[in-house]
């Protein structure tokens, strides 16, 4: 359809208010992208637009509470107008105040204040946080809720987002004394919620990060012997399985965020349940000899799948916890929107030019999308007049720097809108202070891991729809501080269409660490009391691989070297890079680049009107044999400049104590530490993610230390061990060339090209390793190096028969059945 074309709308429409088909600019009078708005009830579609619908739930004193739920997500495509119509429904959702980080905190106390003025103001800020914490809608069941968690072994609490339960109940229940003697731990799937949530918790119980209060996210820790509440990341709780299979130090387990279905989330779930049983039974002591109390746990969700979690742990009691109700219109579009980005312009522009004031949170794919849509709309910014202009956009993604995340916290400058760009890390866990506005994508980037022959895989990050609890959920976020508007890029008809739930982490995802830890806790992966059980396919592709990697014997045993893999914070094949560096000689670079692959953050900084120039900048650090080298390259040369930039100028690679960040990150060139950030500037490199692989490397070294494994022995000049090192970890990772100049897998025959940004690429050698697989208009080797094809003789790949895991509970638990193949590849060649 021509952009100026008026929009068609529904003719079931009784009651229409539409924007004006213009909008003025500094410049003038300019045919912007403009969108009519149908705010009456649309034509009744299926029974969510039809009429509120009554879902049962229990409330904090155990009766039945008659829940409305209402009008939620229609997922969008791509189209070249939004036409939007609101559902007959409004949802009432919640709000939550924002959590202050510490550095916060440490300036609040700093104040210039005589004595007596430092303790009025201490006493005003205690009084505040009283005040803040009573008026929270879980305030009024916490009596209810500390009952029924002393009166059972484990409780469900489905709470609504802004409820306060995250917060507030680890302090309830330690308050009345229910950890005993034990520690209470709350476990988050994102990194940035267990350090922030921790941070807030600290303030509210008067304490000092790490001490009564602290966290524990991969590679951090914030805690003391003094410390009764911990958060920490799923995962973390998960390796402190691996060291204390009974987790005897805790007293009570909190599994918040448990609607998030994520696979270390699954694996705890099906421990916990095993580890009450046994310790109910009184079969199991401490170190001490004491005998163990029973573990409470308590499985707190925002969505409506609580029956699930009670029913695994037995027909456990659920309790309700309303949160602040405030209405939120749902607008859906009227005809599905086939591109996502115009759609999000459309949108931003007729907010900012019809809408009252209010923050905007939208939602988008990725870290890309965002990237690309903050430069869409700073130059539509500039094309408003100045009253309209004053916007302040700001990114959330998983892989931003914790110090970027918190700005989101931070309200916007008088007078300016803020609008954050976010990807669906934004619909649970955090809440933004503000938010007036959603525009829901109705997208996101979901992993699917695909088993093929000999245990190989393949795994897709690609743009899928959500599910209905995500779009709700999304919507939420626009209701916490009063009523509010939710803008779905997609029709009623689609949200009908979507799941009520997404497919849980552990049916599409590799299971090779989690089987791996599942074999330390001595569990059979084939017979494990999953919520969901993972597919077959991917179980026998586990063993597979665990096997070739030699972390399990021809019995499904765990072998010692595969209980030394565990013990490394990595993924199999790169804990066994990590140890093969040994042999090879080549620890300290492995290292170093393990650490970088290992990062959370982005290393590389660049959008796409700046990837060539940033491609340019970074010429010198690439390495004629590939990426892992030129990883390598970048990280050295990082070194140089903060050695050169530090007071004594020392080199920190030069001792593991000198390299732990925390005394040779920021503070220790804290005088020239514009000269490395101008550096990392210029070379369009993150010093955040340079920083954390330092972070890492410091763990790493400890952990080789206490394997034996000398991490200062250096390959030198000569790089190949590197290379062949790599290949031990990641020979199913690995290609050869076909006549046509593409490349096929080995294992899976899959075609393959190298990605555009890979050093190699113009080069194209006859074998390759890579480190991941990106789908996009053609399967895209990332992470790319040389090989040499005769090195793949010594692999797994080709110098042993074909094992095969049994997938089922005949015979031997988790043994690995023999196929009498030859010693040839079954089909593994080109």
């Amino acid at each position: 359809m021509p952009e100026h074309q008026p929009v068609a709308w529904d003719k079931h429409s009784t009651q229409k208010m539409t924007y004006t088909p213009k909008i003025i600019t500094a410049n003038g009078v300019i045919n912007g992208p403009t969108t009519p708005l149908n705010r009456t009830p649309s034509r009744a579609s299926g029974s969510e637009t039809q009429g509120s619908r009554q879902n049962k739930s229990r409330s904090p004193n155990g009766s039945i509470n008659n829940k409305t739920q209402h009008a939620s997500p229609n997922l969008g495509q791509r189209r070249s107008r939004t036409a939007y119509m609101q559902s007959d429904e409004e949802d009432e959702l919640s709000s939550q105040p924002n959590s202050q980080s510490p550095k916060k905190e440490r300036k609040m106390n700093g104040a210039a204040l005589p004595n007596g003025g430092k303790d009025e103001l201490k006493r005003s800020k205690e009084e505040d946080i009283r005040s803040h914490r009573m008026q929270l809608p879980i305030y009024d069941g916490k009596g209810a809720i500390v009952n029924a968690v002393r009166e059972n072994d484990t409780v469900v609490v489905l709470g609504e987002t802004g409820s306060g339960k995250t917060t507030q109940l680890p302090q309830y229940l330690f308050d009345e004394g229910l950890a005993k003697d034990g520690m209470i731990a709350i476990t988050q799937p994102r990194r940035v919620a267990a350090v922030t949530i921790a941070a807030r918790v600290s303030v509210e119980q008067g304490t000092s990060l790490g001490e009564q209060v602290g966290y524990s996210v991969r590679f951090q820790e914030r805690t003391s012997r003094f410390t009764k509440i911990k958060f920490c990341t799923d995962g973390m709780l998960v390796r402190e399985l691996l060291l204390d299979p009974y987790l005897e130090k805790y007293s009570i387990v909190i599994i918040d965020e448990a609607h998030e279905r994520t696979l270390r989330t699954d694996m705890l779930l099906g421990s916990l349940k095993r580890i009450q049983q046994e310790r109910k039974a009184g079969e199991r002591r401490s170190k001490d000899g004491k005998k163990l109390d029973q573990l409470k746990v308590v499985i707190m969700s925002a969505t409506m799948d609580a029956e699930r979690f009670s029913k695994f742990f037995g027909g456990c009691p659920i309790l309700y916890v309303s949160g602040r109700q405030h209405p939120v219109a749902i607008m859906h579009a009227e005809e599905p929107v086939e591109d996502f980005i115009f759609g999000c312009k459309r949108v931003f522009l007729q907010i900012l030019t019809n809408e009252p004031p209010g923050d905007i949170l939208m939602f988008l794919p990725g870290q890309d999308d965002i990237e690309s849509m903050m430069k869409t709309t700073r130059d539509m910014i500039t094309q408003l007049p100045p009253n309209l202009a004053k916007v302040l956009s700001l990114p959330l993604y998983g892989a931003l720097p914790p110090e970027q995340q918190r700005k989101i916290f931070d309200p916007a400058p008088e007078g300016f809108r803020k609008v954050v760009f976010a990807t669906n890390i934004a619909e649970t866990s955090i809440t933004i202070p503000g938010i007036r506005y959603v525009v829901d994508t109705g997208l996101c980037k979901e992993r699917s891991y695909h088993t093929g022959h000999g245990g190989s895989g393949l795994d897709e990050l690609l743009i899928k729809p959500i599910s209905k609890s995500s779009a709700r959920q999304r919507a939420g976020r626009a209701g916490r501080l009063g009523a509010g508007t939710c803008f779905r890029l997609y029709t009623a008809d689609t949200y009908e269409a979507l799941p009520e739930a997404p497919i849980p982490e552990i049916q599409r995802c590799d299971l090779n660490a989690a089987i791996l830890d599942l074999k330390v806790l001595g569990e059979d992966p084939l017979t494990f009391d999953y919520i969901d059980r993972p597919l077959d396919d991917a179980i026998r592709a586990s063993l597979m691989t665990l096997y070739a990697l030699q972390a399990l014997n021809a019995q499904g045993h765990l072998t010692p070297l595969g209980r030394k893999m565990s013990s490394f914070p990595l993924e199999p094949s790169l804990s066994l890079v990590v140890i093969s560096s040994k042999a090879r000689a080549c620890t300290s670079e492995i290292l170093d680049i393990v650490s970088l692959l290992t990062c959370t953050a982005k290393l590389f900084v660049d959008t796409g009107d700046t990837r060539e120039v940033a491609a340019d900048a970074r010429k010198k650090f690439r390495h004629r044999d590939g990426d892992h080298l030129t990883l390598l390259n970048v990280f050295r040369s990082y070194e140089d400049v903060v050695s050169a930039n530090t007071s004594t100028g020392t080199n920190i690679n030069a001792d593991a104590r000198t390299a732990n960040v925390k005394t040779n990150g920021p503070s220790t060139y804290a005088g020239n530490r514009r000269a490395v950030r101008q550096w990392c500037f210029t070379h369009f490199l993150n010093e955040k993610a340079l920083n954390e692989a330092l972070t890492i490397r410091t763990q790493l070294r400890n952990n080789c230390e206490r394997e034996g494994i000398d991490w200062k022995v250096s390959c030198g000049d000569d790089l190949e061990p590197v290379l062949k090192c790599l290949l031990d970890g990641l020979f199913r990772k690995s290609a050869l060339k076909a006549a046509d100049g593409t490349y096929r897998q080995i294992g899976m025959q899959q075609v393959l090209k190298i990605h555009p940004s890979s050093s190699l690429v113009d080069r194209k050698p006859a074998a390759i390793i890579f480190d991941e697989l990106l789908v996009t208009t053609a399967v895209y080797a990332r992470g790319v190096s040389v090989i040499h094809s005769s090195w793949l003789v010594d692999t797994p790949l080709f110098n042993s028969k074909k094992d095969e895991p049994v997938t089922h509970a005949n015979g031997q638990k988790g043994a690995i059945r023999k196929n009498n193949h030859a010693n040839g590849t079954n089909g593994n060649t080109i």
